[in-house]
């Protein structure tokens, strides 16, 4: 059913979209040295590891555009925030190159609970008549994601390492988003 507009949903979705980007998709870059050194892979073996996350996310995108068709968002997107978070944790405790493709995977599923794709099919289906302003809204204020997280990683990973610096981030989707999701998406 549509809504008249609701700036204040949108802004909160946008929050979750600048954490969610910010936290999963930007991050990968950073970890690409770390990751070599520590695990001993090549490039290649590391970047392996982000393709496997968007032919996951590929695949969830049709099951998660169905369960939100059904109203079902706050679940999907809910439940996308902590997985998330789980797979930041376990990414933490890495130490081989299949344990860094799984929880990419892992990632990946979260991703097509949490990124645009969702919120998109959120707004459209709530604000059928005024969901573009929606969407450019979403869209701006999650493309500032890059510009918030790079630094901010790099400066955690700085202070507490990469692991560590997961660690915090887990703790975005858990303390943040996954709440963020729950309050607003009823």
């Amino acid at each position: 059913t549509s809504q008249r507009y609701r700036p204040g949903l949108v802004i909160w979705l946008s929050v979750g979209q600048l954490v969610s980007w910010g936290s999963v998709f930007y991050l990968f870059a950073l970890l690409l040295a770390p990751l070599e050194r520590d695990l001993g892979l090549s490039r290649t073996e590391v970047s392996l590891a982000f393709s496997l996350a968007l032919l996951a996310e590929g695949l969830a995108a049709y099951p998660v555009g169905r369960w939100i068709d059904r109203g079902h968002e706050r679940r999907v997107m809910t439940g996308g925030s902590l997985l998330a978070g789980l797979a930041l944790v376990l990414h933490s405790r890495v130490s081989s190159a299949w344990g860094l493709y799984g929880v990419w995977m892992m990632l990946g599923v979260a991703m097509a609970a949490i990124l645009y794709s969702p919120a998109f099919a959120v707004v459209t289906r709530r604000f059928a008549s005024d969901f573009r302003r929606a969407i450019i809204t979403l869209t701006f204020l999650g493309g500032l994601a890059s510009t918030v997280f790079i630094p901010l990683i790099a400066w955690l990973m700085g202070h507490l390492g990469w692991r560590g610096a997961l660690l915090c981030l887990a703790m975005a989707h858990w303390l943040l988003c996954a709440p963020l999701h729950w309050l607003v998406l009823r």
